[in-house]
């Protein structure tokens, strides 16, 4: 049975972009995360973009509506943990699955007397 060229096209394309993801982790913060954090006024879902650039943790953080540039973050690869401040918001998490590609981050979140339970996971 032969494939139309699209289809090899197709295979080859989901082929490379495989092999390119799984080579590209980078730092173990890098990258996009979905997730919730609960009770926030802004609505639950919440869309984490970070970057490293060799000495510093930058990115943002979309609520909803608005981006919040990350202000400040801190992360201790002793223990895995990480501080995070954009705008009113902080957030204190640790990293859960880290060997794993779609590792998490769970916490918690606060914004002045506001504040709830955070989960990220890594796309």
């Amino acid at each position: 049975m032969r494939l139309p060229i699209r289809g090899l096209l197709a295979i080859g394309l989901l082929s490379g972009l495989a092999t390119m993801s799984s080579a590209q982790e980078g730092h173990p913060a890098k990258g996009s995360w979905i997730g919730e954090w609960q009770g926030n006024s802004s609505g639950e879902s919440v869309l984490v973009v970070m970057n490293w650039d060799g000495k510093d943790i930058t990115g943002i953080i979309n609520p909803g509506t608005d981006n919040l540039q990350i202000a400040n973050a801190e992360l201790n690869p002793s223990d895995w943990t990480i501080h995070i401040e954009a705008g009113d918001y902080k957030i204190d998490g640790t990293f859960e699955r880290l060997e794993l590609p779609n590792r998490s981050i769970t916490g918690t979140w606060s914004n002045g007397n506001a504040s709830g339970p955070f989960e990220i996971v890594r796309q």
